[in-house]
């Protein structure tokens, strides 16, 4: 296995609060490492790291070494655009440029100098084939890309991203805000770019982290708890933290005090019930919601956390459904 990304004594502080704890981990080359744990374990914070998009953050310090072909990202020095043009970034809702297909594509090619129409209509081709969406968008170029489906605006951006030619592609829940054929359109794309580039994908969804993981990271309260190769992570975990997020016993391990069924509806109305029916319990209790919206997965626990509240997990229970843990 060769290292693609060496990550030494990783620490990230927002203000006070220290998000990463002294992570230290090798990310293989041309493989595809899952980063897994429960919400507000330190995983996205993680992957802002590596591409320094941390640095936008007001109030963040960050200190260790991230080696990327040797050269370390966090160098106060370095060149941050030729850093974030190596790490390509598919972030977790798909956000096209508002303009056509085609020229979401061409609008890196240009940056990096690339004039020649005939080497764009090649390129853009090229990428749009590459991202799995040639097919259908080659008679609707110069469409607005906002007119396409969110499964299909998300491979766009993965298109648009692989354009600039990057070695790594960072992946922040890609699917989370997917309908379920929209994500395994994503998911069949990572498994075939995972010959050529070296992929980091957050995940909440511990089945997707087995259908393509090579190498897993498992992370709980800042720090990394296990890593290794997926099938040993995964199958065979050494760790009790990380056996009890795969097999989700922690959740049964958890007093909770109200159980609140919010399947059927959709976000933002996931979150705004669920926080009705949180401020009736008392400082310290646990509540336990049942959502069915892929979106809601994310954005309940993000917005409970903005509110001061603590995720304790976050976890699938069947093929449709997750149950969020939060206490108040």
């Amino acid at each position: 296995m060769k290292t693609h990304i060496n990550v030494q004594n990783l620490n990230a502080f927002y203000g006070e609060h220290q998000a990463l704890r002294n992570i230290s981990v090798e990310i293989p080359e041309k493989q595809i490492t899952a980063i897994i744990g429960p919400s507000g374990c330190g995983k996205s914070t993680f992957l802002k790291c590596l591409n320094r998009l941390i640095d936008l953050t007001e109030g963040v310090r960050v200190s260790g070494k991230i080696l990327v072909d040797g050269t370390d990202v966090l160098d106060r020095g370095i060149e941050i655009t030729e850093v974030r043009r190596k790490m390509g970034l598919l972030p977790q809702r798909p956000n096209p440029l508002p303009m056509s297909i085609y020229d979401n594509v061409a609008y890196g090619l240009r940056i990096h100098g690339t004039r020649d129409r005939k080497a764009l209509n090649e390129k853009v081709e090229h990428y749009l084939k590459i991202a799995g969406l040639w097919d259908e968008v080659k008679d609707r170029l110069r469409s607005p890309a906002a007119k396409l489906s969110i499964g299909q605006q998300q491979r766009l951006c993965l298109a648009r991203g692989l354009a600039v030619e990057p070695e790594i592609i960072l992946c922040d829940e890609p699917t989370s805000a997917l309908d379920p054929l929209s994500s395994q359109h994503i998911e069949q794309q990572l498994l075939k770019l995972s010959e050529r580039y070296t992929i980091v994908i957050v995940t909440h969804n511990i089945h997707q982290a087995m259908r393509l993981a090579d190498y897993v990271v498992h992370f709980y309260l800042g720090e990394v708890v296990e890593h290794g190769e997926a099938s040993e992570v995964l199958e065979n975990p050494k760790d009790e933290r990380t056996r009890a997020y795969i097999n989700g016993t922690f959740l049964t391990q958890i007093k909770i005090d109200t159980e609140v069924n919010l399947k059927g509806n959709k976000c933002p109305f996931n979150f705004v019930y669920a926080k009705q029916a949180l401020h009736n319990l008392e400082p310290g209790k646990v509540m336990r919601v049942i959502v069915d919206d892929p979106m809601a997965v994310t954005e309940v626990p993000r917005g409970m956390e903005a509110d001061g509240h603590k995720v304790l997990n976050v976890k699938q229970i069947n093929s449709t459904d997750w149950a969020i843990v939060i206490q108040k």
